[in-house]
Protein backbone atom coordinates (compact mmCIF):
# COMPACT_ATOMS: atom_id res chain seq x y z
CA UNK A 1 0.00 0.00 0.00
CA UNK A 2 2.73 2.47 0.92
CA UNK A 3 4.57 2.20 -2.07
CA UNK A 4 1.25 2.54 -4.51
CA UNK A 5 0.64 5.72 -2.19
CA UNK A 6 4.68 7.25 -3.18
CA UNK A 7 3.59 6.01 -7.00
CA UNK A 8 0.79 8.62 -6.82
CA UNK A 9 2.71 11.22 -5.57
CA UNK A 10 5.71 11.13 -8.44
CA UNK A 11 2.63 10.57 -10.92
CA UNK A 12 1.46 13.68 -9.97
CA UNK A 13 4.42 15.88 -9.64
CA UNK A 14 4.73 14.98 -13.61
CA UNK A 15 6.17 12.86 -16.42
CA UNK A 16 8.81 14.85 -16.85
CA UNK A 17 10.40 14.83 -13.28
CA UNK A 18 9.73 11.12 -13.89
CA UNK A 19 12.05 11.53 -16.93
CA UNK A 20 14.63 13.28 -14.54
CA UNK A 21 14.63 10.39 -11.83
CA UNK A 22 15.53 7.82 -14.55
CA UNK A 23 18.45 10.06 -15.16
CA UNK A 24 19.65 10.74 -12.26
CA UNK A 25 20.15 7.16 -11.68
CA UNK A 26 22.49 6.79 -15.30
CA UNK A 27 24.63 9.64 -13.40
CA UNK A 28 28.00 8.10 -13.25
CA UNK A 29 30.02 11.23 -11.54
CA UNK A 30 29.08 13.56 -8.54
CA UNK A 31 29.71 16.11 -11.78
CA UNK A 32 27.52 14.49 -13.49
CA UNK A 33 24.62 14.29 -11.08
CA UNK A 34 25.27 18.22 -9.71
CA UNK A 35 25.18 19.36 -13.26
CA UNK A 36 22.03 17.42 -14.24
CA UNK A 37 20.02 18.83 -10.56
CA UNK A 38 21.24 22.25 -11.87
CA UNK A 39 19.25 22.43 -14.36
CA UNK A 40 15.52 22.00 -12.66
CA UNK A 41 14.12 25.05 -12.82
CA UNK A 42 12.37 23.78 -9.52
CA UNK A 43 14.30 22.57 -6.42
CA UNK A 44 11.17 22.56 -4.47
CA UNK A 45 9.67 20.22 -6.77
CA UNK A 46 12.06 17.66 -7.52
CA UNK A 47 12.65 17.97 -3.97
CA UNK A 48 9.23 16.16 -3.64
CA UNK A 49 10.16 14.24 -5.95
CA UNK A 50 13.32 12.66 -4.46
CA UNK A 51 11.79 12.31 -1.24
CA UNK A 52 9.41 10.14 -2.93
CA UNK A 53 12.06 7.92 -4.19
CA UNK A 54 13.34 7.85 -0.86
CA UNK A 55 10.24 7.15 0.54
CA UNK A 56 9.92 4.36 -1.97
CA UNK A 57 13.70 2.30 -1.33
CA UNK A 58 13.38 3.00 2.26
CA UNK A 59 12.60 -0.59 2.82
CA UNK A 60 15.52 -1.88 0.39
CA UNK A 61 15.35 -5.45 -0.82
CA UNK A 62 17.85 -5.72 -2.65
CA UNK A 63 20.92 -4.38 -4.03
CA UNK A 64 19.41 -2.83 -6.76
CA UNK A 65 16.93 -0.86 -4.55
CA UNK A 66 20.39 -0.11 -2.28
CA UNK A 67 22.01 1.70 -5.19
CA UNK A 68 19.30 3.71 -6.06
CA UNK A 69 18.92 5.01 -2.84
CA UNK A 70 22.19 6.23 -2.23
CA UNK A 71 21.89 7.90 -5.75
CA UNK A 72 18.68 9.58 -3.81
CA UNK A 73 20.34 10.27 -1.09
CA UNK A 74 23.50 11.99 -2.68
CA UNK A 75 20.99 13.87 -5.14
CA UNK A 76 19.09 15.28 -1.80
CA UNK A 77 22.52 16.17 -0.33
CA UNK A 78 23.19 18.56 -2.98
CA UNK A 79 19.31 20.12 -3.50
CA UNK A 80 18.54 19.94 0.00
CA UNK A 81 16.47 17.85 2.35
CA UNK A 82 13.64 20.35 3.29
CA UNK A 83 11.78 19.77 6.51
CA UNK A 84 13.08 16.26 6.53
CA UNK A 85 16.43 15.24 8.43
CA UNK A 86 19.28 14.63 6.49
CA UNK A 87 21.13 11.14 6.50
CA UNK A 88 23.94 9.47 4.79
CA UNK A 89 23.76 6.34 2.81
CA UNK A 90 26.77 4.04 4.10
CA UNK A 91 27.93 0.85 2.82
CA UNK A 92 30.97 -0.73 4.29
CA UNK A 93 33.34 -3.98 4.65
CA UNK A 94 34.16 -4.48 8.50
CA UNK A 95 37.26 -6.11 9.71
CA UNK A 96 34.87 -9.69 9.97
CA UNK A 97 35.23 -9.42 5.94
CA UNK A 98 31.11 -8.76 6.19
CA UNK A 99 29.19 -6.06 4.14
CA UNK A 100 26.86 -3.96 6.39
CA UNK A 101 24.64 -0.86 4.93
CA UNK A 102 22.71 1.73 6.67
CA UNK A 103 21.38 5.34 6.55
CA UNK A 104 22.78 7.40 9.63
CA UNK A 105 22.64 10.96 10.78
CA UNK A 106 24.75 13.51 10.98
CA UNK A 107 24.81 12.88 14.47
CA UNK A 108 25.69 9.22 13.65
CA UNK A 109 22.55 7.40 15.20
CA UNK A 110 21.37 4.67 12.34
CA UNK A 111 17.60 5.14 10.97
CA UNK A 112 15.21 2.02 12.45
CA UNK A 113 14.98 -0.52 10.17
CA UNK A 114 17.71 0.72 7.62
CA UNK A 115 21.01 -1.60 9.04
CA UNK A 116 21.41 -5.08 6.79
CA UNK A 117 24.14 -7.35 6.16
CA UNK A 118 24.89 -8.64 2.98
CA UNK A 119 26.68 -11.66 1.25
CA UNK A 120 27.87 -12.88 -1.66
CA UNK A 121 26.05 -14.47 -4.61
CA UNK A 122 28.15 -14.38 -7.82
CA UNK A 123 29.40 -11.78 -8.99
CA UNK A 124 26.79 -9.50 -7.26
CA UNK A 125 25.23 -9.17 -3.44
CA UNK A 126 22.22 -10.21 -1.26
CA UNK A 127 20.62 -8.98 1.82
CA UNK A 128 21.20 -11.87 4.17
CA UNK A 129 17.76 -11.22 5.24
CA UNK A 130 16.61 -13.76 2.34
CA UNK A 131 13.53 -11.51 1.23
CA UNK A 132 15.00 -11.39 -2.75
CA UNK A 133 17.93 -13.97 -3.65
CA UNK A 134 18.16 -12.82 -6.55
CA UNK A 135 21.90 -11.97 -8.04
CA UNK A 136 20.64 -8.81 -10.15
CA UNK A 137 24.81 -8.62 -11.78
CA UNK A 138 25.56 -5.59 -10.03
CA UNK A 139 28.78 -6.32 -8.83
CA UNK A 140 29.43 -3.54 -6.46
CA UNK A 141 27.43 -1.81 -3.25
CA UNK A 142 27.18 1.92 -3.46
CA UNK A 143 28.23 4.22 -0.88
CA UNK A 144 27.28 7.62 -0.81
CA UNK A 145 30.41 9.90 -2.59
CA UNK A 146 29.10 13.25 -0.65
CA UNK A 147 28.32 12.48 3.03
CA UNK A 148 26.83 14.71 5.84
CA UNK A 149 29.39 17.06 7.26
CA UNK A 150 29.75 15.47 10.84
CA UNK A 151 31.73 16.24 14.07
CA UNK A 152 35.34 16.12 13.46
CA UNK A 153 36.42 15.85 17.08
CA UNK A 154 35.25 11.60 17.22
CA UNK A 155 36.23 9.51 20.65
CA UNK A 156 36.52 5.80 20.88
CA UNK A 157 37.82 3.62 23.90
CA UNK A 158 39.28 0.22 24.69
CA UNK A 159 36.87 -2.44 25.35
CA UNK A 160 38.58 -3.16 29.40
CA UNK A 161 39.19 -0.22 31.79
CA UNK A 162 40.03 -0.65 34.96
CA UNK A 163 37.18 -0.34 37.08
CA UNK A 164 37.66 3.19 38.59
CA UNK A 165 37.11 4.53 35.44
CA UNK A 166 33.95 3.50 35.14
CA UNK A 167 32.62 7.08 35.45
CA UNK A 168 34.94 8.77 33.67
CA UNK A 169 34.23 6.25 30.59
CA UNK A 170 30.21 7.43 31.24
CA UNK A 171 31.48 10.84 31.31
CA UNK A 172 33.21 10.57 27.43
CA UNK A 173 30.29 9.24 26.08
CA UNK A 174 28.41 12.52 27.40
CA UNK A 175 31.46 14.42 25.87
CA UNK A 176 30.99 13.04 22.75
CA UNK A 177 27.14 12.96 22.35
CA UNK A 178 27.52 16.43 23.00
CA UNK A 179 30.35 17.01 20.23
CA UNK A 180 28.39 15.34 17.53
CA UNK A 181 25.39 17.21 18.42
CA UNK A 182 26.88 20.54 18.73
CA UNK A 183 29.80 21.13 16.81
CA UNK A 184 28.93 23.43 13.37
CA UNK A 185 31.45 20.91 11.52
CA UNK A 186 29.78 23.11 8.06
CA UNK A 187 32.16 26.24 9.41
CA UNK A 188 35.30 24.78 9.01
CA UNK A 189 35.80 23.63 5.48
CA UNK A 190 36.13 20.57 3.38
CA UNK A 191 39.95 20.24 3.49
CA UNK A 192 39.78 18.04 6.88
CA UNK A 193 37.47 15.25 7.62
CA UNK A 194 37.94 14.34 11.35
CA UNK A 195 40.68 13.32 13.72
CA UNK A 196 40.23 10.15 15.66
CA UNK A 197 40.79 10.32 19.65
CA UNK A 198 41.26 6.71 21.03
CA UNK A 199 41.74 6.50 24.57
CA UNK A 200 43.39 3.18 26.23
CA UNK A 201 42.87 2.18 29.94
CA UNK A 202 45.30 0.27 31.94
CA UNK A 203 43.00 -2.92 33.84
CA UNK A 204 45.22 -4.60 36.28
CA UNK A 205 41.60 -5.77 38.30
CA UNK A 206 40.12 -7.14 35.24
CA UNK A 207 37.89 -10.42 36.02
CA UNK A 208 39.70 -12.33 33.07
CA UNK A 209 43.56 -12.86 34.83
CA UNK A 210 45.07 -13.95 31.33
CA UNK A 211 44.24 -9.75 29.90
CA UNK A 212 45.50 -7.72 32.90
CA UNK A 213 48.48 -5.45 32.38
CA UNK A 214 49.10 -1.54 32.96
CA UNK A 215 50.51 0.76 30.71
CA UNK A 216 53.61 2.83 31.79
CA UNK A 217 54.92 5.72 29.89
CA UNK A 218 58.70 5.21 30.40
CA UNK A 219 60.78 2.40 32.31
CA UNK A 220 61.26 4.54 34.73
CA UNK A 221 58.27 4.62 35.47
CA UNK A 222 57.75 1.31 36.38
CA UNK A 223 57.75 -0.03 40.36
CA UNK A 224 61.18 -1.90 41.05
CA UNK A 225 60.37 -5.69 41.29
CA UNK A 226 57.13 -5.05 39.00
CA UNK A 227 55.52 -8.12 38.48
CA UNK A 228 52.36 -8.02 36.54
CA UNK A 229 51.75 -7.72 32.43
CA UNK A 230 52.62 -4.18 31.26
CA UNK A 231 53.47 -2.18 28.48
CA UNK A 232 55.50 0.75 27.71
CA UNK A 233 53.55 3.21 25.76
CA UNK A 234 53.97 7.20 25.33
CA UNK A 235 51.11 9.30 26.66
CA UNK A 236 49.98 10.93 23.46
CA UNK A 237 50.48 8.51 20.25
CA UNK A 238 50.22 10.71 16.79
CA UNK A 239 49.44 9.32 13.67
CA UNK A 240 49.86 10.29 10.09
CA UNK A 241 47.48 12.62 7.62
CA UNK A 242 45.95 9.66 5.80
CA UNK A 243 43.05 9.14 3.97
CA UNK A 244 40.71 6.44 4.99
CA UNK A 245 37.68 5.67 3.16
CA UNK A 246 38.19 9.32 0.83
CA UNK A 247 38.24 10.88 4.28
CA UNK A 248 41.39 12.51 5.34
CA UNK A 249 42.24 11.76 9.48
CA UNK A 250 44.36 12.18 11.78
CA UNK A 251 44.55 9.64 14.70
CA UNK A 252 45.81 10.02 18.09
CA UNK A 253 46.00 7.11 21.32
CA UNK A 254 45.97 8.12 24.72
CA UNK A 255 46.86 6.08 27.32
CA UNK A 256 46.61 6.00 30.66
CA UNK A 257 47.85 4.59 33.44
CA UNK A 258 46.39 2.75 36.58
CA UNK A 259 47.31 5.71 38.60
CA UNK A 260 45.90 8.12 36.26
CA UNK A 261 43.01 5.95 36.51
CA UNK A 262 42.55 6.40 39.91
CA UNK A 263 42.21 9.88 39.62
CA UNK A 264 38.96 11.87 40.91
CA UNK A 265 36.41 12.05 37.87
CA UNK A 266 37.22 15.96 37.76
CA UNK A 267 40.78 15.48 37.86
CA UNK A 268 40.68 13.07 35.06
CA UNK A 269 38.17 15.35 33.23
CA UNK A 270 40.66 18.48 33.25
CA UNK A 271 43.32 16.33 32.30
CA UNK A 272 41.26 15.18 29.36
CA UNK A 273 40.41 19.30 28.08
CA UNK A 274 44.04 19.26 28.29
CA UNK A 275 44.80 16.65 25.57
CA UNK A 276 41.87 17.48 23.54
CA UNK A 277 43.23 21.20 23.66
CA UNK A 278 46.83 19.54 22.88
CA UNK A 279 45.76 17.61 19.99
CA UNK A 280 44.10 20.15 17.91
CA UNK A 281 46.84 22.35 18.56
CA UNK A 282 49.09 19.24 16.52
CA UNK A 283 46.07 18.96 13.81
CA UNK A 284 46.55 22.79 13.09
CA UNK A 285 50.07 22.51 12.85
CA UNK A 286 50.01 19.70 10.83
CA UNK A 287 47.55 21.34 8.40
CA UNK A 288 49.28 24.43 7.78
CA UNK A 289 52.35 22.58 6.82
CA UNK A 290 50.24 20.76 3.89
CA UNK A 291 48.88 23.85 3.55
CA UNK A 292 45.66 22.54 3.47
CA UNK A 293 42.43 25.09 3.89
CA UNK A 294 40.63 24.71 7.42
CA UNK A 295 39.34 26.54 9.94
CA UNK A 296 40.77 25.16 13.15
CA UNK A 297 40.13 28.61 15.02
CA UNK A 298 36.34 28.33 14.33
CA UNK A 299 37.04 24.70 15.33
CA UNK A 300 38.49 25.49 18.87
CA UNK A 301 35.83 28.37 19.66
CA UNK A 302 32.99 25.67 19.11
CA UNK A 303 35.28 22.84 20.89
CA UNK A 304 35.46 25.22 24.15
CA UNK A 305 31.66 25.79 24.48
CA UNK A 306 31.23 22.37 24.18
CA UNK A 307 34.06 21.43 27.36
CA UNK A 308 32.49 24.76 29.33
CA UNK A 309 28.83 22.56 29.41
CA UNK A 310 30.67 19.02 29.84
Amino acid sequence: MKREIVEKEIAAIGEALYRMLDDIYLMETLEQLTARIRKEPSPDTLRRALLAEYDRYLDYANIREWNRLVRVCEALRLVGWGEREPVEAIAEKWINGSYYSSLRTRTFHTIEGTAKGWSKRGDSFVIDDGRDPTDYGISSLAAQRNPLPKNPVRLVRSGNYQQSVQPFVDSLRELRERLDRDMRQERYGVDFDYLAFQCWFSHHDDPSPTVRYEYFHSEEDVPAHFAEPYYIRPRLQIGKLAKRGGQLKLEFTRHFTRQEGEFALEALKELFKRDLREIVAILEEKLKKKKLSYRTDLLKQDLETVLEQW
